[in-house]
């Protein structure tokens, strides 16, 4: 009876284990391959595109929804500024340049890491005063549709 109790404690205690391997929680992370990014310099004549390529870097063990981009204005010290209508991105996703007047999916639905290339486009007018114009672009992960 002993030799029985043994047993079934081990066998208890094996597969009861067998319950507490936890799998790894499900992550996506958003990372870009540089910490500032320079557009570089436009005039009102030329098309405005940018020849700086940012790379958004998602890594990821789950299913996710698109990552949008926002971008804010970009000021210039002085108070002019650039607004995000001016403002337009490309990616595999958009199917040519598209306005960040609205936050902009730069890819679908997917599962796993990936890299997202952005290729950006700066509507630039005679009256936008010449120097250094700063901003800010936003990363959000949506949720799998």
């Amino acid at each position: 009876m002993k030799k029985l109790l043994i047993t079934w404690a081990i066998l208890i205690a094996l597969f009861g284990t067998a319950g507490v391997v936890q799998a790894e929680e499900p992550y996506v992370r958003i990372s870009t391959n540089q910490d500032s990014l320079d557009l570089g310099t436009f005039s009102f004549w030329d098309d405005g595109i940018s020849p700086a390529t940012l790379t958004v870097i998602v890594e990821s063990n789950c299913l996710h929804g698109p990552i949008v981009a926002a971008i804010s204005e970009l000021k210039r010290s002085g108070g002019t500024s650039i607004l995000p209508e001016r403002i337009s991105v490309k990616t595999s996703a958009t199917n040519g340049f598209v306005s960040m007047a609205r936050p902009v999916a730069i890819s679908e639905t997917t599962m796993g890491s990936h890299e997202i290339k952005l290729n950006f486009q700066v509507r630039t007018y005679m009256k936008d005063h010449a120097g250094r114009y700063s901003g800010a672009i936003a990363f959000t992960v949506m949720p799998p549709s």
